[in-house]
């Protein structure tokens, strides 16, 4: 049956027309269930500080339902739309994309590439019912569905702890101001009776991602446009970061904070704040009406569209999806009999000296994640050595080894200087000179089957580790530190011999955790 562009089939058989297109595509949004999910498994006020703080937490059932909130805001539009059927190879290109994207998240367990499949099925479907103007219409809250995947973690971590960094700084700056005496190390801000860690809930990465998304939502409410809208979307980062700052001072000074409700309202109030303040620069902005203009005009003109096409093409869409839903395995790694990360190295260094485990620090860690960990003081004739050596674990989604944190010690520790030395093996060691208060530190750090930042960083967003694709050979992270004596030049040349000895010693296990399993 074919229609033209006219929205209406006849008052009597409207119904009639309606009611199977919207059932099949129904069923289409049904084989999503598992997307629409409050995000975490706590309690009320945890899922709350989950959601505004954490940087990888997406909640993807807020963002779904800021796009929902969106596509209705432009109901209007879409109504004044006649039905046409758009370009077949854009429908067909968009609902197999959305289909391949559901069927990968569901086999690798990666399901908040649903997010994605979602995305594209529903830009399929719109372009199949409204042609290339429904697409116009309704972009922006198709692309804000692609918000509810988080940052691949690699890329996660490493811009985390620069904004821990970085606000730890902003702090510090706030109090100086105010006259109150503190020291700025590293990721802490220490005073007189207190020392505050800037831990990644406080760095300010989920502020930004909210504040954005808010200010989203204000432009489109407000209708603003071209320059106006650009300026507003680009300030929202930059002052979310700043009373991120803000929010940390209050946490600071108020002895109250570590109660979880405090502390979620400190927060709340901050992002208010954020959202009043984009308010009075969207008022400021309007007094100059060049820089934007009115609601885009979505051109209609005349089209065919084919219901029973449309209805046939919904349908087995929603056959599909729901297949995959209840009936694709998911792929699981083959069984690994490589041997423990605790007995290589504890092979290779028991027997040399004695040793005590380092208690770890899960606050500094964060979003870091490992399989096994192996981090021990081993006690040389001329001094102490740390040796932390930790491997990936593949089977976590939303983790990665690849943290900058894996460069230090602990909290507090703040980088002096920093070098690069090619070992024997052609690796590139990372040396630093680090130190905490009076403490002073040599640190040997560098990484093995790592394939750089923007791989991994694509490996991640994709999942590959979780299919067969999986690489045989784990990625290990090694940091070895030994105090410094004094600063003089033969303490420091002394730590460098102590390094290279352990280094030498470690490096029989360290070979064979970064081989290929059998």
């Amino acid at each position: 049956m074919s229609v033209s562009g006219d929205r209406g089939a006849g008052q009597g058989g409207g119904l009639r027309f309606v009611l199977p297109q919207v059932l099949a595509v129904v069923a289409v949004l049904a084989a999503f269930r598992s997307l629409y999910t409050v995000g975490t498994p706590y309690g009320f006020e945890k899922s709350v500080e989950y959601w505004l703080f954490l940087p990888g937490d997406s909640a993807p059932i807020v963002t779904i339902g800021i796009a929902a909130w969106l596509g209705y805001r432009r109901s209007n539009r879409i109504k004044a739309l006649p039905l046409r059927n758009g370009p077949w190879l854009v429908v067909l290109a968009s609902l197999a994309g959305g289909t391949g994207f559901f069927a990968w998240a569901l086999y690798t367990q990666a399901l908040d590439l649903q997010a994605v499949a979602l995305a594209l099925t529903a830009a399929g479907l719109v372009v199949l019912y409204l042609g290339l103007p429904g697409l116009r219409a309704v972009w922006l809250p198709i692309g804000v569905l692609l918000m509810a995947v988080p940052l691949p973690a690699p890329l996660l971590l490493a811009v985390v702890f620069k904004l821990q960094l970085w606000t730890a700084q902003l702090a510090g700056s706030a109090l100086y101001l105010l006259g109150i005496p503190h020291l700025v190390s590293g990721d802490q801000i220490l005073r007189v009776s207190q020392a505050f860690q800037v831990i990644e809930g406080c760095s300010g990465m989920r502020s930004v991602q909210i504040l954005t998304l808010l200010t989203i939502l204000m432009v489109d409410l407000f209708q603003r446009r071209r320059w106006h809208a650009a300026i507003l979307i680009g300030i929202a980062p930059m002052l979310a970061f700043g009373l991120n700052g803000v929010r940390v001072l209050t946490l600071i000074l108020n002895p109250h904070s570590e109660i979880i409700a405090i502390h979620n309202l400190q927060g709340i109030v901050i992002l208010l704040l954020g959202l009043v303040i984009m308010y009075g620069i969207d008022t400021v902005l309007e007094r100059y009406p060049a820089l934007g203009d009115g609601p885009p005009r979505i051109p209609s003109g005349a089209g065919v569209f084919s219901a029973g096409s449309a209805l046939a093409v919904t349908s087995v869409l929603a056959l599909a999806l729901n297949g995959l839903y209840s009936g694709l395995p998911v792929w699981q790694p083959e069984s690994d009999e490589r041997v423990s990360l605790h007995s290589l190295v504890g092979e290779s260094m028991d027997d040399k000296w004695a040793s005590e485990k380092v208690a770890p620090d899960f606050s500094f860690r964060g979003s870091a994640r490992f399989g096994e960990v192996v981090n021990r003081k081993y006690r040389l004739e001329s001094g102490p050595v740390s040796v932390f050596v930790a491997e990936s674990d593949f089977d976590q989604r939303g983790g990665s080894p690849l943290s900058p944190i894996t460069a230090l010690p602990g909290s507090g520790w703040k980088v002096v200087e920093e070098s690069f030395e090619a070992d024997t093996d052609g690796r590139e060691v990372r040396v630093r000179l680090v130190e905490k208060g009076k403490q002073r530190l040599l640190v040997h750090h560098w990484v093995l089957g790592s394939r750089g930042l923007l791989v991994e960083t694509l490996r991640s967003l994709f999942a590959l580790d979780r299919s067969p694709d999986r690489r045989p050979e784990p990625i290990v992270v090694v940091r070895l530190s030994t105090p410094l004596r004094d600063r003089r030049q033969s303490s420091l040349e002394a730590a460098e011999r102590r390094l290279e000895r352990v280094e030498r010693q470690l490096e029989p296990a360290l070979v064979t955790a970064a081989s290929p399993g059998l």
